[in-house]
């Protein structure tokens, strides 16, 4: 038998060290795709080493036996491992390709399988009579976190759907990158809206930027490019907690429409518009 070596192993000695990088972001990757870190790991070793049989599994990643044995199971449920008729039982990897692609189907058949319920549900929920009496004729402030890039890019379709009278975005090139990737200038387009954006910090007009109107442009040099809001008809307010340069892979926001914050943000646009430069 050939040298077991942990492919997530932080010794610098073993042969596969310089690709500890490399493997992390696939396990990552794969742990994005639904599984878990365990799973990502059994999966990675068994397409990298062929096919292994519980116990080569459990010595080589230091994993009690009766969890590998669940571990194999699992994925072969999945569909991403497969079991090979042998004594004692060799499980095999699939094709990464092959299972990205399998994880993908699955996936999508349960957002459709989600979706068809949707009716259902709402004509449910309408049988069930509201029992919440108001008392107080006055406005209540709302606030609503946000995690990740999903509900993020949905709340901001929703803000650019009420918009009437102005949309103001403030942040890096990185952020007004990843809304541009997320269509909303495309949504922006097609509402009764005026776009002002101020871009910073500002070095160089990248090609994406180069398609919108420069007038509703201003740019500054010298401030952080950890700051990203949205403020939409003075009404609303999304402050990114954590915007496109955060080193994390998450990115965390704060939606509210306390006029309070609505009003200290859109003060802060204000004076950074007039602060800043044309973009040509």
């Amino acid at each position: 038998m050939g040298e077991q070596i942990n492919l997530f192993d932080n010794d610098s000695d073993t042969t596969l060290y310089k690709h500890k990088v490399t493997l992390e972001k696939i396990r990552n990757e794969l742990i994005d795709f639904g599984l878990t870190k365990s799973q990502a790991k059994v999966f990675i070793y068994l397409g990298k080493y062929g096919s292994k049989t519980a116990s080569e599994i459990s010595k080589a990643l230091q994993l009690p036996r009766t969890e590998t044995y669940h571990l194999v199971n699992s994925l072969q449920n999945m569909g991403l491992v497969t079991a090979e008729l042998s004594h004692p039982t060799k499980y095999t990897a699939m094709e990464m390709r092959e299972a990205i692609s399998t994880l993908v189907k699955q996936e999508q058949e349960r957002i459709d399988n989600l979706a068809t319920k949707e009716e259902t549900l709402s004509e449910m929920w309408k049988q069930v009579p509201f029992f919440v009496v108001e008392t107080d004729e006055s406005k209540s402030e709302k606030m609503q976190l946000l995690h990740g890039a999903g509900p993020i890019s949905n709340k901001i379709r929703e803000m650019v759907n009420s918009s009437n009278e102005e949309f103001r975005i403030y942040g890096s090139i990185a952020d007004l990158l990843r809304m541009y990737h997320s269509d909303v200038f495309d949504w922006l387009e097609s509402v009764p809206t005026e776009l002002k954006m101020v871009v910073t910090p500002y070095n160089k007009t990248p090609e994406f930027l180069s398609d919108l109107d420069a007038e509703k442009i201003r740019t500054l040099s010298s401030d952080s490019d950890n700051k990203c809001f949205i403020v939409n008809d003075k009404k609303e307010v999304l402050i990114f907690m954590r915007n496109a340069n955060h080193p994390t892979r998450q990115t965390f926001a704060w939606w509210s429409d306390s006029e309070t914050l609505v009003e200290m943000m859109n003060s802060l646009f204000d004076l950074s518009w007039e602060k800043g430069e044309t973009l040509y």
